[in-house]
């Protein structure tokens, strides 16, 4: 395992986040295939209620995240300060607490799936469909949260590669299931939500077991297992900020969708289109991210705040560079890239917009990737808060700047939207870190260093 507090900061950021933006890649591009297989294999009626299902299951999924992206925090905060006591029981509290969790938020999708499908307006003719999906899914809730909690405790000890690959086989697992059950057992979309969860079951088991060795091999000394209560009160603490962030990104996606519907098809695909490319080509800034993240917090346990300087820094300019990389390939390329989704000849105005979007977020790109950097840094400190406030300030504006620039600058209201929207939630996000001192350069005394965290 790569120990962030001690190995050249350079080496290990690149170490680290490689694995990291390599799950990133598989889980995005799975997304598109499983998508495809269920239209192709299935028809309009499964995708669509496949689609409303996910849609339902992603809120809840959002407490696994924040649960997942707050562990990793905490953990590696105990990795840092070489509390291996404390890290052997708060993982196993952890994951207990993330079991009772999954079983509860199971149990109630199951038990109010109907007035969810009226209040989101599911077509009556889709209920019976969408039920059998979303039945089946969540009785695997418990699946995904031991598996993303346990992958983010591994990433927290300093281990990405494993967890990489794991996700790597339960994708192609993912797949392979998915076309058994459609094709050979025509079990429809029962049989697309069974194979996800026996490959989120295998990854669970996978990496519970690896989790076991490397808990295992820790330096402490056995004890009765108490229940971690302290420990598990400050993952709520770091993790509720990230599961409303998650809440307004979902809820901010839908009003934006909602904005550009009326434009009909063709603008909504050249939209979704743009938005999945740059979702894509942003992978590598978000991969970034989340390795500072960790070795923030690394190095804030281990009392070396001048690794995290540096490493800030270097990652600014890593961030800078690419996104300058991508900018030149989005002006010069758009065209091309926009019509690998959408046929050019039979959707003109789809291509046109997707174009003209794609071409001018590229100066938002640059802001996302500096504000992204600055919330990581945010996060690895565990200052929630202020990163809570810059993350939605972003979304809020975009909402807001969009619904308000639309009688006045049409189509291209988005993407200025965007723009204006980053711009200054980078300010924000600067603002925060410079008020906190977390950019300020402290000295070797640890006592000052304590004081400000």
């Amino acid at each position: 395992m790569l120990d962030l507090s001690e190995a050249p900061i350079k080496k290990s950021l690149i170490t680290f986040a490689i694995p990291i933006i390599f799950s990133f890649v598989i889980q995005q591009l799975y997304l598109v295939v499983d998508t495809i297989m269920v239209g192709k294999f299935l028809g309009v009626d499964e995708l669509a209620a496949v689609g409303n299902a996910a849609s339902i299951i992603g809120v809840f999924l959002i407490i696994s995240g924040g649960l997942e992206m707050g562990c990793e925090v905490l953990i590696a905060r105990f990795i840092g300060e070489k509390q291996y006591q404390t890290i052997f029981r708060s993982s196993l509290g952890i994951l207990l607490f993330a079991s009772i969790t999954a079983i509860i938020l199971s149990s109630i999708l199951i038990l109010l799936q109907k007035p969810l499908f009226y209040l989101i307006n599911i077509p009556t003719d889709l209920h019976g469909l969408t039920s059998d999906y979303l039945t089946f899914y969540s009785i695997g809730f418990i699946f995904i949260f031991l598996y993303d909690i346990s992958r983010a405790i591994l990433i927290a000890m300093g281990d990405t590669k494993i967890p990489s690959l794991v996700v790597l086989f339960t994708s192609i697992l993912n797949v392979f299931l998915t076309l058994f059950f459609i094709l050979e057992l025509q079990m429809g979309v029962k049989g697309v939500a069974i194979a996800t969860i026996l490959a989120q079951l295998f990854g669970m088991l996978v990496t519970v077991m690896i989790l076991r060795k490397r808990l295992k091999a820790l330096p402490f000394a056995k004890e009765k297992f108490i229940f971690p209560k302290s420990e598990v009160f400050k993952l709520l603490t770091i993790s509720y900020p990230l599961m409303i962030q998650q809440g307004v990104i979902t809820g901010s996606m839908l009003i934006l969708q909602a904005l550009i519907n009326p434009f009909g098809s063709q603008i909504i695909s050249g939209y979704i289109a743009a938005n999945k490319l740059i979702m894509l080509l942003m992978m590598i800034t978000v991969g970034f991210c989340q390795t500072l993240t960790v070795f923030a917090s690394v190095n804030i346990g281990a009392k070396k705040p001048e690794r995290i300087q540096e490493a800030y820094r270097f990652c600014m300019k890593f961030v800078s560079f690419y996104v300058l990389a991508i900018v030149a390939l989005d002006f010069f390329l758009a065209k091309p890239m926009v019509s690998i989704f959408i046929d050019e000849k039979q959707y003109p105005a789809a291509i046109a917009f997707g174009v003209t979007f794609l071409k001018y977020s590229c100066v938002m790109m640059l802001f996302y990737g500096w504000k992204n950097i600055n919330e990581s840094l945010l996060r690895g400190y565990a200052k929630m808060k202020s990163f809570l406030i810059s993350n939605m300030s972003d979304l809020i504006l975009r909402v807001a700047m969009a619904a308000l620039l639309l009688p006045i600058f049409d189509l291209n209201s988005f993407w200025i939207a965007n723009t204006i929207g980053t711009l200054i939630a980078f300010i924000v996000s600067m603002y925060f870190l410079k008020r906190l001192h977390i950019l300020h350069v402290v000295n070797e005394k640890n006592n000052r260093f304590e004081e400000k965290i």
